[in-house]
């Protein structure tokens, strides 16, 4: 890898991380609504920040080990991935403790699409706006922080 396609995977998962602070912000406010269809509204903001944040891996996937097979099942592995450093290639985007946040809003958003019938449960839209603002607060420094491990490792300048 080189310095441009670096910075230009850097730009683009600060993009990514801009599109899940939006649609966390987008999402709150329309649960601070309270009406059922202003929880459907949540729904689908939390389901397009999961979209935004799985965009954001299969950058990094395939920047760094270009092999994300379309199997069933690639959801779980990439975000499984992502939670590892692959020595010689690259550090861990993930800590640990945003695995959990990420797999619920990940199933939740599984769950929101594919479903013939759902009612939304309140308790259930709160929690996942809690895991939600965790991903969304955190998600750009380590974007920052994973670009510049590489920067350093791969003795690159940015």
């Amino acid at each position: 890898m080189d310095g441009v396609a670096l910075q230009t995977l850097r730009d683009e998962m600060l993009d990514d991380c801009r599109v899940i602070r939006e649609g966390f912000q987008k999402a709150l406010i329309r649960f601070d609504r309270r009406e059922e269809v202003a929880y459907e509204g949540c729904a689908h903001q939390l389901g397009s920040l999961y979209n935004a944040f799985e965009q954001m891996g299969l950058r990094v996937a395939k920047a760094f080990e270009n092999n994300i097979d379309d199997e069933q099942g690639w959801h779980t592995s990439l975000l499984n991935r992502l939670a590892i450093r692959i020595e010689g290639v690259r550090p861990a985007l993930i800590p640990p403790e945003l695995k959990l946040p990420l797999q619920e809003l990940q199933a939740f958003r599984h769950v929101f699409v594919h479903a013939y019938e759902l009612t939304l449960d309140p308790a259930k839209l709160e929690l996942l706006l809690k895991y939600a603002r965790s991903v969304a607060d955190r998600l750009p420094a380590l974007a920052e922080d994973f670009i510049g491990t590489v920067a350093k490792e791969q003795q690159i300048e940015l």
